[in-house]
């Protein structure tokens, strides 16, 4: 008679084996675990999901996490965003909410004319001294939205990209950066397409009507889709009001 090789397996395997919802336990965890662990492991996109300065500085200080988040598709966007902006020909820059200085970078390498002044604010001490080595003829300012220390200056161009759908004042963020545009110039803003974004580390989520309809007592200008269409990028003229 063959010799059965159940004695060969572990213990826990055999007794599971003869009690019959244990099986069906293990299967299920295995199931739970699959779906559990993408959303838990540390990427920086799990850790962003958060929305809090402490997880951006966490993904800034870390070479790795801050690889992954500045993939390909990213820089893409900032180069897009910095090709239609580097048409403006502004003397004056500044970018609210700059992070690591990247979309900045691809703005001055894509303009004929180096900028007389080009500003950085953001509110990551970490993500501004990423900017400060990317980019070192810059100014880059560590200071909040809703209290810039450079409202005396007026800029050209007022750069704030994917932010106000982080933020809990949208209306106050908007009127902030309108303050900062100088007499002829402009406001660019992007956010995604809130019909198409669901991402928990979002707080505000327009379409493009409801996006119109909120920027509409700024000196809305226009509204393009740019991201193939995922993105929405807004002109506002605050001195045509």
């Amino acid at each position: 008679m063959s010799r059965s090789p159940e004695p060969s397996l572990p213990l826990v395997v055999r007794v599971a084996r003869r009690v019959p919802y244990v099986p069906r336990a293990v299967r299920f965890v295995q199931g739970w675990y699959k779906d559990w662990r993408p959303a838990h492991e540390r990427s920086s996109k799990n850790i962003t999901r958060k929305n809090t300065l402490r997880a951006y500085n966490r993904v800034y200080r870390s070479d790795s996490l801050l690889s992954e988040y500045l993939a390909p598709s990213r820089l893409e966007f900032y180069d897009e965003v910095a090709e239609i902006c580097a048409r403006l020909t502004p003397r004056r820059v500044i970018d609210v909410g700059c992070g690591t200085g990247n979309l900045l970078r691809s703005l001055v390498d894509r303009m004929s004319v180096t900028p007389e002044r080009v500003v950085g604010i953001d509110r990551s001490g970490t993500g501004i001294r990423r900017a400060r080595a990317l980019l070192p003829t810059a100014k880059f300012v560590v200071a909040d939205l809703y209290r810039l220390p450079l409202d005396a200056e007026r800029f050209d161009l007022v750069l704030c990209t994917e932010v106000l759908e982080h933020v809990r004042e949208p209306a106050l963020a908007v009127d902030a950066l309108c303050r900062l545009c100088a007499p002829g110039g402009r406001v660019a803003v992007t956010v995604p397409d809130g019909a198409q974004d669901s991402w928990e580390g979002h707080v505000n989520f327009w379409d493009e009507d409801e996006f119109r309809a909120f920027l509409a007592p700024h000196a809305l200008v226009g509204i393009d889709r740019i991201e193939g269409g995922v993105t929405f990028l807004a002109w506002l003229a605050p001195d045509e009001r």
